[in-house]
Formats: structure tokens, C-alpha cells, sequence
């Protein structure tokens, strides 16, 4: 059992100020014991971006912080500006997508609290993964899943078993099973750290699926949209878990002290 710490940092924190989006509509969709509640994997359940860059900064010398995200491509820029050979600026990327990295992937702070809770309150049949890793990574995936969030049924991981795997690709996919749940629920939480799938998902116009966007680093949503909420980073040194679990908590709840 994961145990919250109190800090200075959360004593002094409000969750509300990080919270950007429409409340009521936010409290509305979690305290309906019918909602099914989709989470991406990286940057939301696994804190891959720590391990990622971690380990290129061990290799290369070259300092990285998470914090400093402003990209999908943030260790190709950093390796162009480091002046690092045209062959190494190629695959400063492939640990995002190597599965023994990905087994060894720390789950980010403050987001099992967040599971549990879901899992209790909607049952496990109405809890999802939705990832657009390759489905060359679908083993590694379920395994590290398994170990670190039990909670989450295997047939209820949905990772792309063929296809292409660039980002249209990735984000037809995402949209489809969304698509698919929103049918057999009054309402879908999707939660996802992608601008980008996230943008897609909204335009694609499922009336009743309810958007989190917990961005990476700096990166922010260049839109606005009625069923999107946006969780800025707080502490600002981890991805912002500690104020999602906070918003969730407390809307299903009515509190946010909790501990995992």
C-alpha cells in the first residue's frame, strides 16, 4: 500500500488551482457509479520520462529534467543542441520504446490512490488502459501492469495488436475504443497525458466522454473545450499526480486526504 505523505509542499496545497476545466460537470461524471474510467500508461500510470531520461543523461553527460518537457521529441532537440553525431540523434528515442526499460518503469507518484479508488467505486469491468504503444510491447505491458496495478483486468488492456504506429494511426486507435466504451456507459473518463490524442479525441465529438489532460513538463493544450480539464504540475518536480488524485478523490468522495 502506497502511503501519502504529508509535506510542507501538500499542506499548504489546494488542488483547485490546479484544475482548469468545469467542476460541476468534473464531479457529475465521477459521483455516476456507472462511469467507465480509461487511463493512458505513460506519463499518467508509469513514469517513464524519469527512466528515459535518466538514462540518457547517465550516457551522454547531458543534463535533463522532466519539468523541462516542451516536445514529444524533447531528447532529439537536446542531442541536436549538444552537437551528438546524426546516427546517435536517431535513436536517442528508443527507450521510450524498449521493453526491458519498460519493465523497469517506476509508476508515478500519487496515481495508485487514484486506481484503487476507481476500482472500488466502479468495479473493475468499468476500469481500462488505452495505450498506443506498438504491439510488439503488448507482453512487456501486461506484465508490468499485473505487477504494479493488479486492479486492472488483462482484457481490459487495450494496446494495438496490428497496424501502423505513427501518431494518426495512434490516435484513430484511441478514439475507436473510446468510441466503442462511450456505447455502454452514460459517460467515459479518459486520461492522457497527449495533447495531441487528447485534441483528437474532443474533436472527434463522443458527446460523453469527459477529458484529463495531465500534461508532460511544459507542454499545454493550445485549446479549450467544454468536457476538457486540464491538471497543472504540482509538486514541480513530479508529473502532477498529487492534484489529479486530489480532484478525483474528492469528487467521488468529498475529500482529498487520503492515504494509498
Amino acid at each position: 500500500m502506497e502511503r501519502i505523505s504529508v509535506t510542507p509542499e501538500t499542506l499548504l496545497f489546494n488542488w483547485s488551482e490546479y484544475f482548469d476545466g468545469d467542476r460541476d460537470l468534473f464531479q457529475k461524471v465521477l459521483r455516476n457509479p456507472g462511469t467507465i474510467f480509461v487511463y493512458d500508461i505513460d506519463g499518467i500510470l508509469a513514469d517513464t520520462a524519469e527512466i528515459v531520461l535518466k538514462r540518457f543523461s547517465e550516457k551522454f553527460c547531458i543534463k535533463t529534467d522532466a519539468r523541462d518537457i516542451d516536445r514529444w521529441n524533447y531528447l532529439s532537440e537536446i542531442a541536436k543542441t549538444a552537437g551528438l553525431s546524426s546516427d546517435v540523434i536517431t535513436h536517442v528515442e528508443d527507450d521510450w520504446f524498449n521493453p526491458e526499460v519498460l519493465q523497469e518503469v517506476k509508476r508515478c507518484l500519487y496515481v495508485r490512490p487514484v486506481v484503487l479508488r476507481t476500482a472500488n467505486y466502479y468495479g473493475a469491468d468499468r476500469n481500462f488502459v488505452l495505450t498506443s504503444r506498438n504491439p510488439d510491447l503488448k507482453f512487456s505491458t501486461v506484465n508490468w501492469l499485473a505487477k504494479e496495478f493488479p486492479e486492472i483486468k488483462p482484457e481490459n488492456i487495450l494496446i494495438r495488436e496490428n497496424g501502423g504506429t505513427d501518431l494518426v494511426d495512434s490516435a484513430k486507435f484511441k478514439v475507436d475504443r473510446l468510441r466503442e466504451l462511450s456505447k455502454k456507459a452514460p459517460w467515459v473518463v479518459f486520461v492522457d497525458d497527449s495533447t495531441d490524442f487528447v485534441h483528437a479525441v474532443l474533436t472527434d465529438g463522443i458527446q460523453n466522454c469527459l477529458v484529463i489532460n495531465v500534461p508532460q513538463g511544459k507542454i499545454i493544450p493550445g485549446f479549450k473545450h467544454e468536457r476538457l480539464v486540464v491538471i497543472n504540475r504540482y509538486p514541480e518536480k513530479y508529473q502532477a499526480m498529487y492534484p489529479f488524485m486530489c480532484a478525483v478523490l474528492t469528487a467521488i468522495d468529498g475529500r482529498s486526504d487520503i492515504d494509498g
